[in-house]
């Protein structure tokens, strides 16, 4: 266990599950997390982790809330860490620790800044992700970096992807943030001369409705990347589908047109190229693989 603590800041599923690995081997004096929506009854994830471990839980939902609550708790711990919280934390807050506060980005900065590296990551088709460690400023994700790592991407969907860079940032901060913190580590500014710099966004729910115009590479990478959320939907006339699995095929079909070949689904994509859909889910239905859906909606197709 650390010698020292640290204030965590985290919202979603990755925060909780990297909170949990972080309280293994680091001292947490308290959580930030966002205020609950109140139509929601359950504990939201972090402060789940929270609560089984005892630990002093504070809600902030933007800066301002943010910036009140630190100075209403006063928080000993000279550091703070933040991950997959969804808050702009100003320079306030951040001045406020006397060696700033940590961020673990889960891509190698200066590429895929912002909300979802990890989608886009899948979405371009590159070879490596990977996790960086940052101070932060109130840039977006523009901070000096602390160490970074790649992982490579094959063909992970973005659940199997945050799993493995959710794993790999805390592997990364248990060597890194006591270094840091004891002033062992020198901090380097992101390479922005010989790196392209490149945004990520909010993904939305119409971006997952699949256009049968591109070719099958670039929609067989959208399923994997929206796999959870938003989910690759085909809509046809007859039935919507959430595309759950897929691969690049051979099989000639026409653009837009579901084609049963061998007991096999397939979608015709752009430039004459198409995808075999492994598995599926119809709106209202199970998730199943494609044999049982041709079994079941062949009248559809």
């Amino acid at each position: 266990m650390s010698d020292f603590t640290v204030v965590f800041f985290g919202n979603g599923p990755v925060a909780a599950h990297s909170l949990e690995l972080l309280l293994s081997w680091q001292k947490v004096e308290m959580v930030v997390t966002k205020t609950k929506p109140t139509h929601h009854k359950e504990p939201a994830p972090v402060e789940m982790v929270a609560k089984n471990h005892n630990l002093p839980l504070l809600f902030a939902s933007n800066k301002q809330q943010l910036n009140e609550v630190i100075l209403k708790s006063k928080p000993k711990a000279k550091l703070g860490l933040v991950i997959d919280y969804g808050v702009i934390i100003d320079q306030q807050a951040i001045d406020y620790f006397k060696l700033g506060i940590v961020n673990s980005h889960f891509s190698l900065l200066p590429e895929w800044r912002g909300a979802d590296p990890i989608s886009y990551a899948i979405l371009s088709g590159q070879e490596f992700s990977g996790v960086s460690l940052m101070t932060i400023n109130e840039g977006l994700d523009t901070g000096p970096l602390i160490a970074s790592q790649k992982l490579k991407v094959r063909d992970q969907t973005n659940p199997t992807l945050t799993s493995e860079l959710i794993e790999l940032s805390n592997s990364l901060l248990q060597t890194n943030l006591p270094k840091y913190y004891n002033g062992h580590i020198k901090l380097v500014e992101q390479d922005t001369t010989n790196k392209i710099v490149t945004y990520s966004k909010m993904l939305k729910k119409n971006d997952g409705l699949i256009d049968c115009r591109k070719p099958a590479t670039v929609i067989e990478r959208e399923v994997r990347a929206f796999k959870g959320w938003p989910a690759s939907r085909l809509v046809t006339s007859e039935l919507e589908l959430t595309i759950c699995s897929a691969s690049v095929s051979s099989i000639k079909a026409n653009e837009g047109e579901l084609v049963v070949n061998a007991k096999q689904l397939y979608l015709g994509c752009g430039h004459d190229t198409s995808l075999q859909i492994n598995r599926l889910k119809p709106t209202g239905k199970q998730e199943m693989d494609a044999t049982s859906f041709i079994n079941g909606y062949s009248r559809l197709i």
